[in-house]
């Protein structure tokens, strides 16, 4: 074990300190080592906004738009408009001759349907790249008769506002429409000047800061109005609409120019490195190897620092037989970063594993012990190993758990800008809550996409490269633990938040959640309570077991079994006894699902190993509803590469579905300043007509029937447990704990330092006076400006008294 010692910034300023009676804190404090596995692990991750794509053609036609149901990490959608274009829906003889059809604007079906198929990605936990395309099937000039009515289409698609309304899960929009198969070549409207006014519309409908990809750089040369050779040596303006053009490159690695995406590599890649920072570089191999290793491009030594250098953000997998035979050593590694976890492995492995961002924790430090209401130090090294940065927007946020219970605060790391080939420091000094529950609690870094419910906690989330680290019931990555001390002064600050900000953000007000018996779709047992025995419906003599359990959202099945497939398939089956429906499911490797009722909206699974997870919505599309019986349950595992045989199964007789929803809170410990209000409320994801009652200390609160409830904090008889029963249509009852006030505190604010009574800009002055030696401050003062109770008054106190008067 290792320990770092870190030095208050506010050291300069000793000499105008004073120490309090008890200083509980030194000015240096011995940081610890978490004890990690800093080496970078070779697991594939499924990462938010990169990677491998998994492409869906959507199908659309005047009156009859497709619902698709998809769930890979990221999801290209090449939407298939042609039925409403006449130069793709008309008639072709027996000769050849193609007779126009007709141009339709784009209808409600397409509109309504293709937001069914949004709704999908999202609950899926998917995030989504667009193309809009008329033809999808290499025809010639596919697109309307007149720009124009092209023009009416995209303008139709703004009006809708599906882009605004799933904004936060879109990675990039392609420029697409045009030309055969959307890849801008082959159609009506395929000049540099029409491909130029494109992109200009799109960058106009496209809500910013979502990405548009060009198919070619001269494009991009022609809307920026520069000259093709300017390219290499052009300058991005940040934040500019420039910098929100990327590049999508269906030729990639295809040849020396990528099938002509390139007119000069070398100028070409330069104007492309630049805005890969800001925005998508991804495509398509062609899938012509005979043709593609007539050039020497492909291969690992030039094809690996180009990666780096435009900073690859995504490709799909046909890319897999170009590389498949080569082995990764040292002679493909590049400057500033450590890719030797990965010398032995397949150049295939390399490339689909660090395609896009790849964050690997080198280092994490903090604190061993903090005091209630103190300051808990966390310091990190983070390396990008990966071929680019996340580009689409990252949240980033501190979770500390102990026993399935957490709390959560959003942290100042900005994981966009943590670039390839680049270790980042992120510091966080944390102020606890007054009232956390002392013990040991563990601490983990979140980085997450899109706006996304309590019931999703861990979907669109950031997993690092390291061994043993990863908690996917919270989405997040462990960074060690210490221990919470009790404080023999009870305070009344029950926020959690950084202190260390370079820029303001939202202060939690330390409410307590809990993953304690939720099931989280990931295919492993994400903690000892999701799947435990009380619901495993059945153990075969072979020792496979089946888990079945349901909320009032979905059913889930859980099956941990032994099997031996080259190439397995996942099913599952089972009878509706009350309706006489029947539900059968597979998923194939490739991506394929079969689902025997039409189109399986919100069904997901997820497998690890031995095991297999399913997620079933209830509702119509399998007549699910609590009291529902189902029999004949079984998950088989079946081996595509050997005839489909049964390479393994588990069965169960039957399973009632239970009238159950879920709470997401827990208890919260507080103390309150006299007179002070705090609003409880139970967080529940629930589309059933919930009901509610208040308690105090187990004697229900008259009147207090809503979901909120205001505790006010006027004497020691309001002290004690709050607590709400939860009660769902048909009578299921569920009673949780949210607070118990332990007592009611008559005192200064902490922070007055002037003692007026409020905390204001005006205590900032008289503490940087006494902290400067201008001024003195009395004892009572003091204590007032140890906002961080450490029994020093230094710059972090002032640091803290700033956060305070921000929030």
């Amino acid at each position: 074990m290792k320990f770092t010692r870190i030095i208050a910034a506010a050291l300069t300023l000793l000499c105008g300190s004073v120490m309090l009676p008890k200083a509980t804190v030194s000015a240096e404090e011995a940081l610890l080592d978490s004890g990690i596995d800093y080496t970078e692990s070779t697991e594939t991750l499924g990462n938010p906004g990169a990677g491998y794509s998994s492409g869906v053609a959507v199908s659309c036609k005047p009156n009859d738009t497709k619902v698709y149901n998809p769930t890979a990490s990221l999801v290209v959608l090449f939407v298939d408009i042609g039925g409403f274009s006449s130069g793709a829906n008309g008639t072709t003889d027996d000769s050849g001759s193609y007779t126009a059809g007709t141009d339709y604007d784009l209808d409600e079906t397409f509109f309504t349907n293709f937001r069914k198929t949004l709704e999908n990605c999202r609950k899926n936990g998917c995030t989504i790249g667009i193309r809009f395309r008329y033809d999808a099937n290499g025809v010639r000039n596919p697109e309307p008769a007149t720009f124009e009515q092209m023009c009416k289409h995209i303008e139709q698609i703004r009006e809708n506002g599906f882009l605004e309304d799933y904004k936060d899960i879109i990675a990039y929009v392609e420029s697409g429409f045009v030309g055969c198969y959307g890849e801008q070549w082959g159609g009506k409207y395929c000049s540099l000047e029409d491909k130029a006014k494109l992109l200009d519309l799109l960058l106009d409908v496209v809500p910013d800061p979502i990405p548009v990809t060009v198919r070619t750089p001269n494009i991009f040369a022609k809307w920026a109005g520069i000259e093709e050779s300017e390219l290499g040596e052009y300058v991005l303006e940040s934040n500019s609409k420039a910098s929100r053009v990327g590049l999508y490159n269906d030729g990639y690695m295809g040849s020396d120019s990528d099938l002509g995406t390139f007119h000069d590599r070398e100028r070409d890649l330069k104007w492309l490195r630049q805005q890969t920072y800001t925005s998508y570089y991804g495509g398509e191999f062609s899938g012509n190897l005979d043709f593609a290793k007539q050039y020497d491009t492909y291969l690992p030594e030039n094809a690996v620092p180009e990666m780096y250098y435009s900073h690859l953000s995504y490709i799909n997998s046909n890319i897999f037989k170009l590389y498949q035979d080569y082995t990764f050593g040292k002679e493909y590694d590049v400057e500033n970063v450590d890719n030797s976890a990965y010398y032995g492995e397949t150049v295939f492995k390399f490339i689909r594993d660090h395609i896009g961002y790849r964050f690997v924790l080198r280092d994490s430090d903090l604190s061993e012990s903090v005091e209630q209401n103190g300051i808990l130090k966390v310091c990190t090294k983070i390396e990008n190993t990966g071929f680019a940065n996340p580009i689409m927007q990252q949240k980033a946020e501190i979770i500390l758990e102990k026993d399935g219970n957490y709390i959560r605060t959003a942290v100042d790391a900005n994981a966009n800008q943590w670039y390839s080939c680049t270790t980042v420091s992120p510091k966080f000094d944390l102020k606890l809550p007054a009232g956390i529950e002392a013990g040991k609690w563990n601490v983990y870094l979140k980085l997450s996409t899109g706006e996304n419910d309590i019931s999703e906690t861990n979907v669109r989330s950031i997993q690092f490269a390291n061994y043993d680290t990863w908690n996917s019931a919270l989405g997040a990555n462990y960074l060690g633990s210490f221990s919470v001390t009790e404080s023999d002064k009870p305070q009344t600050d029950n926020d959690f938040y950084q202190i260390n900000t370079e820029q303001e953000l939202p202060h939690s007000d330390g409410s307590v959640y809990t993953y304690q018996n939720l099931s989280v779709v990931d295919g492993i047992s994400s903690n000892d309570t999701e799947y435990a025995e009380d619901k495993c419906t059945v153990t075969d003599n072979n020792g496979n077991q089946l888990y079945i359990t349901n909320n009032d959202q979905y059913l889930y099945v859980f099956a941990d079994l032994t099997y031996d497939a080259a190439s397995p398939v996942y099913n599952l089956s089972f009878q509706n006894k009350t309706s006489g429906k029947r539900c059968w499911i597979y998923y194939q490797g490739n991506g394929f699902v079969y689902f025997n009722n039409g189109v399986p909206s919100g069904c997901v699974q997820k497998h690890s190993g031995r095991k297999v997870e399913f997620r079933i919505p209830l509702g119509e599309l399998v007549d699910l509803e609590a009291g529902t019986e189902i029999a004949n349950i079984s998950v088989t595992i079946q081996d595509q590469a050997n005839s489909w045989v049964n390479a393994g199964s588990v069965k169960a007789d039957s399973y009632i579905l239970q009238d159950n929803f879920d709470v997401y809170s827990a208890k919260q410990t507080v103390y309150l300043a006299e007179k002070d209000t705090m609003l409880l409320t139970p967080e529940t994801f629930s589309e059933t007509g919930l009901s509610y009652q208040w308690y105090h200390n187990g004697e229900a609160i008259d009147g207090a029937t809503e979901k909120a409830y205001t505790v006010t904090a006027n004497t020691q008889e309001d002290c004690g447990v709050y607590s709400v029963a939860v009660s769902s249509p048909s009578g299921t009852l569920k009673t949780v704990e949210l607070c118990d006030v332990k007592g009611i505190i008559s005192q200064t604010i902490s922070g007055d330092v002037n003692q007026d009574g409020v905390v204001n800009t005006a205590d900032i002055v008289s503490l940087q006076k006494y902290l400067l030696g201008i001024d003195i401050l009395t004892e009572e003062q003091a204590e007032l400006a140890d906002t961080t109770a450490d029994g020093t008054v230094n710059g972090l106190d002032l640091g803290l008294l700033r956060s305070m008067i921000v929030a």
